[in-house]
């Protein structure tokens, strides 16, 4: 079951610049987030808790990562939105038999949890990660 949404997350090109636009406008001390905490190497951000709704900026540390690509296509902005779910292992077959197209085979492990994408043509443009929360990031 989709419980709620956990992120948006914004595609940068430049991540210091981009930060301090968001804390200058939203008064919010962010928390960096490192390479170890992406599912995707060469990645790394920061995250603003606004009132409970995560904003997480990112940028690419290299120039071959789906943020660095979708910058280059489509510009800086909206990359994907978080989509909490109880049991992801229960909830990725009920939406490829709803028609999504699901970006992994496997779900994958990281540090917030388990992870999987739902690709943005099957959702009118707007990708889609499917994310358990470990406990430890549960709100």
């Amino acid at each position: 079951m989709i419980t709620g949404i956990y992120s948006f997350n914004i595609a940068v090109n430049d991540l210091k610049s981009a930060v301090d636009k968001y804390q200058d406008v939203f008064g919010v001390e962010p928390r960096y987030m490192g390479p170890d905490e992406f599912v995707v190497p060469n990645l790394e951000g920061y995250a603003f808790n606004i009132g409970g709704t995560i904003i997480h900026i990112i940028a690419s540390k290299t120039d071959d990562t789906s943020i660095a690509n979708f910058v280059k296509k489509n510009g800086e902005g909206v990359f994907l939105v978080s989509m909490v779910v109880d049991d992801i292992e229960k909830e990725i077959p009920i939406m490829k038999e709803k028609g999504l197209k699901v970006v992994l085979d496997k779900n994958l492990k990281a540090k917030i949890g388990k992870v999987n994408f739902v690709h943005p043509k099957s959702m009118h443009g707007v990708q889609w990660e499917v994310l358990q929360l470990n406990d430890e990031y549960k709100k």
